[in-house]
């Protein structure tokens, strides 16, 4: 709801569209469709963690990519 209501009340008539990002607990696509409004190209969402991992699951993390 943010970036529909910075679009239309704060940003400039030459400014690029606003990008937005939403962060979730629990990534759930429908709830992320139904949210954002159809023609969204500019708003992402993905799962985050609340607790860091170890330095060991870290390294692991980048070795494999």
């Amino acid at each position: 709801m943010y970036v529909n209501y910075y679009d239309r009340k704060v940003k400039l008539q030459d400014e690029n569209p606003t990008i937005g990002i939403l962060l979730c607990k629990n990534k759930n696509d429908a709830v992320v469709e139904m949210t954002l409004p159809e023609d969204n190209n500019q708003i992402f969402a993905s799962k985050y963690l609340t607790v860091l991992p170890s330095k060991e699951e870290l390294k692991k993390l980048m070795e494999s990519e």
